[in-house]
């Protein structure tokens, strides 16, 4: 694209053309493996209808592993925790549209200096920072309506086995944000670490953007866990529907509301810095101020869906 804006048409159709060489390269290779497997496969299914049914090899390690590995947290976390995950890997939909999500971003975030941004003057690659921030934010606030926002919902029926559980429902949603949080934790900083590394930016600008990419997961998770608690819906088995009712929207709309009010103002202020508009007080009080606004949205956006789902959860009969 960058070679045909430049009227280099050669350069643009050679590179065309490899594109589209990997991709029908790559189709062969899925219709070949297509061929060789499906039949199989089939017959394998058709047939383990009429046998008694046995956890694959592959499923038992996979559960002793994680068993294994998370023996640290305590044994009404660790199961709830195996279970959400063992739910999303057996669901290959929804983990391969997180891995599409956050894949594109990494493949973008990497190719950088590729695109030899890092040469840019200050005040385009501050720009470029808080603009992959806002890119991040938004693809965090997708995942989180789409994934974390209906988890409680999708219980169903069998919602009150959790309720009878040796356990309270106030643990039962803070283990659901903090699963959530840790996910969202990791690849919001591993991301916004590589975009400022590759971006060759300041220290004052990293730091700002690692604050950011904390606050936004801790935000959205605490938003989409919150109220997926309080507007639960046993009853609707499509992930679909769940995100679409006036819940999801809800969600969705203070998702990126907070997103917005969040990242603007740091935005803003680096901006008008790298311009001289503004000088290093002016920028010290702007950040002091700004921080102590993102603190006070990020701790409504987390806390009061978490107490409101709470609420609303305690007062439910199982």
């Amino acid at each position: 694209v960058m070679a045909l804006s430049r009227d280099q048409w050669l350069r643009g159709g050679l590179l065309f053309g490899v594109l589209l060489a990997n991709i029908l390269m790559v189709g062969l290779l899925v219709e070949g493996l297509g061929n060789a497997q499906f039949v199989q496969a089939w017959q394998r299914t058709r047939a383990a209808g009429r046998c008694a049914r046995r956890a694959p090899i592959a499923t038992r390690l996979g559960a002793m592993t994680l068993e294994t590995r998370l023996a640290f947290l305590a044994p009404d976390a660790r199961a709830l925790v195996i279970k959400d995950l063992r739910t999303l890997l057996r669901d290959p939909a929804q983990w391969i549209q997180g891995l599409l999500f956050f894949g594109l971003l990494a493949l973008y975030f990497f190719n950088l200096r590729n695109l030899h941004y890092h040469l840019l003057s200050a005040v385009w690659r501050n720009l470029i920072v808080f603009l992959n921030m806002f890119s991040l934010s938004a693809v965090m606030c997708s995942f989180c309506s789409r994934f974390i926002y209906p988890q409680l919902s999708l219980e169903g029926q069998a919602f009150w086995l959790i309720g009878l559980a040796p356990t309270t429902m106030g643990r039962v949603l803070k283990i659901k944000f903090l699963a959530a949080l840790v996910g969202m934790l990791t690849i919001s900083v591993v991301l916004m670490a590589v975009s400022t590394a590759m971006l060759d930016v300041g220290w004052r600008v990293w730091v700002t953007a690692l604050g950011l990419a904390v606050t936004m997961a801790l935000g959205l998770c605490g938003l989409a866990t919150g109220l997926g608690a309080v507007f639960l819906d046993l009853k609707q088995r499509n992930p679909m529907a769940i995100i679409s009712g006036f819940g999801g929207t809800l969600n969705l709309v203070l998702s990126l509301a907070y997103m917005a009010a969040a990242i603007l103002p740091f935005g803003a202020l680096y901006h008008y810095h790298t311009l001289g508009r503004i000088g290093d007080g002016a920028l010290r009080e702007g950040t002091a101020a700004a921080a102590a606004w993102l603190i006070v949205i990020t701790l409504a956006a987390t806390l009061l869906p978490l107490m409101a789902g709470r609420r609303s959860l305690m007062r439910r009969d199982y």
